[in-house]
């Protein structure tokens, strides 16, 4: 905050600069948003305008006052700042003048701010010595001792002269009316043309009017290094997702040219192989005929007939085989070819999608960075202008200035305060690569292995199941004493760790727990006591919140959680609303299901779409994440035999898996990419009920746990 002691050569020139023509500002017109223009600048400006504008340098919006131009404040105080820097000027060009005293052209020392205008030295004596004009005395400036770049706006605002009552010019001004804009009127104005008005005094309204803008700007600074930091933030941003982007598609032409190697490479053994074959065939059929000779040359003329015909049969069955093995050869390069073929423009495909995110990320990366750059240029003008003011420690001009700088300060902080909740995400594409290079993945006829889970109680439940990033098993359930479990194992069922956590004191829901993969090592988890948590698999941290803490409207018992890319975590329970929480367990918004699905045993997502295993329903849909109201987006075929699903899960290829409950045992089923063919069926324990999938260094697994028995049954994905 600048002090008394500011002096005009501190202040930058550009201060003093109409915004429009950026030439130094001529009767200066003040918009709410404290840019200032040349009033014939801001004429021009409004000129085609009806109602509101926008400001040319900030573009806030500003309404059209009735009177026009005229309606808009005049900054007096700038205006005075601007005729003492014109009379600076003026003095260094001459200092032989007209005086205003005498009327003779002759050397000045001194500026009357009353008679506005220079007096020689004889008539800054008369100034002096004679009661005349003794009311002048405040307002003379010496010029023979005073360095004007040098004076304070302190001193230049007790030089310059009060205002005067707007109607009665010739009376000085002593009241503030603030229903008209803090106007200037005389003590008779109160009880006439301003009768019923709100007026003050000018110091009770300076000072009121000081304390709210010193407010304001407390407020206003605390923003300040959130502010700055915002550009920081933007630039991070971008970085990060030119590195991402990069990254993928490196990522992907490795995968192109690891799976065009592969697919020539096995068209080449194939190939050899035939070749051999071909060979094989053509050597047997020589040793045939050097026999067939030696046979003939016996026989001699008696056998040729014979014989000839026999060459010849042999001779057009070897035609015959050897255009077989070309033929299937040729079907070879086809289909390796058309397999290339389809992986470049799978390759490109991917490629224009990856720049099209970039492209979208990057305007709305774009948008922040002109809102940072727009609100900090704000910023530093209301800063210098309320210092500016302050410093003139003038009570009419804090009067008629602050209360436009404080409106525009707190406009100014609900811009400040905003969040951009969505900039670090922009670092991520969205666009999905797994599903590129594969033809098909396909479940093994019966499971590889069975392993038995260790360390578990009799008489406890598994009820969920999920994998980590370093190739553990985390199965959650229900456990005795009103508790529920989180259990690390290893791919033997050889228990790692073990939480038992109890239930919620007096709650009348059994604490059955459910999980789903969050990271690497950490997974998300929720308790049918509507407990939320986040759970470290390699020490055993644990996180939580309870749902009904979260002040939003939710019927009991969590029943699943998913999660998606971007770490947001899914929660559904026993009824159609679906929460949606961030990665520290804060509520973002709630997804109400459609009507024709009674209630989620388990969710997942999927390119964009949330999977929904209606139990009480029967069936299982994909719907839309968009809005606050989910639509259906298709139906999942029900397999033979199959009354209600029970799991799913999903591949790193995009294919999807779900477990249902039959009148005959459990079924496995496997959906195409797109969910809307069924492709393959198994026959599972009677006792399955959950599932998930997990990676190995070569392949994936499906992983299949029992509730009672608490076994995991593994199903091999073989990519064909």
């Amino acid at each position: 905050m600048a002090s008394s002691s500011t002096q005009l050569g501190d202040i930058e020139e550009r201060f003093f600069e109409c915004s429009f023509c950026l030439q130094t500002l001529k009767e200066p017109k003040t918009l709410p948003c404290l840019h200032r223009y040349c009033r014939e600048c801001l004429k021009k400006i409004i000129a085609e305008k009806k109602d509101a504008f926008n400001c040319p340098l900030c573009d806030e919006k500003c309404d059209v006052p009735p009177e026009g131009v005229d309606g808009f404040k005049t900054d007096f105080f700038i205006k005075n700042v601007l005729e003492f820097c014109q009379l600076e000027n003026t003095y260094k060009e001459d200092n032989v003048k007209r005086c205003r005293g005498c009327k003779e052209v002759k050397n000045v020392i001194c500026y009357c701010f009353k008679c506005r205008d220079f007096l020689c030295q004889q008539c800054y004596q008369f100034h002096l010595d004679n009661d005349m004009v003794e009311e002048h005395r405040p307002h003379l400036l010496d010029l023979q001792t005073v360095n004007v770049r040098s004076l304070t706006l302190e001193k230049l605002t007790s030089l310059t002269e009060d205002p005067r009552c707007a109607v009665h010019v010739k009376r000085p001004a002593e009241m503030c009316c603030e229903t008209c804009g803090n106007t200037p009127i005389c003590v008779a104005c109160v009880f006439g043309d301003h009768k019923g008005h709100l007026t003050h005094e000018v110091r009770n309204l300076a000072k009121s009017e000081g304390e709210k803008m010193k407010a304001m700007m407390t407020t206003l600074d605390k923003c300040k290094d959130k502010l700055y930091e915002l550009p920081k933030r933007v630039a991070k941003v971008r970085r990060a997702l030119e590195e991402t982007v990069e990254e993928q598609l490196e990522n992907a032409r490795i995968k192109h040219k690891k799976a065009s190697e592969k697919v020539l490479g096995k068209a080449e053994e194939e190939k050899q192989v035939l070749e051999k074959q071909r060979n094989a065939i053509i050597m047997r059929n020589k040793e045939e005929c050097k026999q067939v000779r030696k046979e003939m040359e016996e026989e001699m003329k008696k056998l040729k007939e014979k014989y000839d015909k026999i060459l010849q049969g042999k001779e057009q069955s070897c035609g015959r085989e050897v255009e077989k093995v070309d033929r299937q050869t040729g079907i070879v390069d086809e289909k390796s070819s058309a397999k290339v073929e389809k992986y470049n423009r799978e390759l490109q495909g991917y490629e224009e999608k990856v720049r099209a995110s970039q492209v979208d990320s990057e305007e709305r990366i774009s948008e922040v960075a002109d809102h940072a750059t727009n609100t900090i240029n704000r910023y530093e003008n209301l800063t210098v202008t309320a210092q500016t003011v302050q410093a003139s420690h003038d009570e009419w001009t804090e009067a008629q200035c602050l209360p436009a700088i404080t409106a525009a300060g707190e406009v100014l902080i609900e811009e400040a305060r905003e969040e951009f909740s969505d900039l670090e995400s922009l670092s991520e594409t969205g666009v999905r690569e797994s599903v590129m290079f594969i033809e098909q993945v396909r479940i093994t006829d019966s499971h590889e292995s069975v392993v038995d889970i260790e360390g578990i109680e009799r008489g406890c439940l598994v009820n969920g199941i999920t994998s980590s990033g370093d190739g553990n098993i985390i199965v959650t359930g229900w456990a005795q004493g009103g508790k529920s479990h989180i259990t690390v194992i290893n791919r033997k069922g050889g228990v790692i760790r073990q939480n038992q956590i109890q239930g919620e004191a007096g709650s009348t829901y059994t604490p059955v727990r459910y999980c789903h993969s969050f990271s690497q090592h950490i997974t998300a988890t929720v308790c049918g006591s509507n407990q939320v948590g986040l759970y470290d698999n390699r020490d055993g941290g644990y996180v939580s919140k309870n749902i009904k803490d979260m002040h939003i409207t939710w019927p009991n018992d969590a029943t699943c959680v998913t999660t998606d890319p971007l770490n947001n975590i899914y929660v559904g329970g026993y009824h159609r609303e679906v929460l949606v929480l961030d990665d520290q367990l804060n509520y973002l918004r709630t997804i109400k299901l459609p009507g024709i699905i009674s209630w989620a045993i388990d969710i997942a997502v999927h390119d964009n779409h949330l999977i929904v295993c209606d139990y009480g329903g029967n069936r299982s849909y994909a719907v839309s994440m968009q809005g606050e109201e989910a639509q259906v987006v298709y139906q999942f075929t029900k397999p033979d035999g199959g009354q209600y699903p029970l799991s799913v899960c999903i591949d790193s290829n995009q294919y999807i898996y779900m477990l249902w409950y039959g009148s005959g045992g459990r079924i496995l089923t496997q959906y195409s990419q797109d969910g809307r063919q069924l492709l393959t069926t198994r026959k599972v324990d009677k006792d399955a009920w959950c599932i998930t999938v997990i990676g190995t260094e070569e392949e994936e697994e499906l992983l299949v746990a029992t509730m009672k028995s608490r076994k995991i049954h593994t199903f091999g994905l073989l990519e064909e």
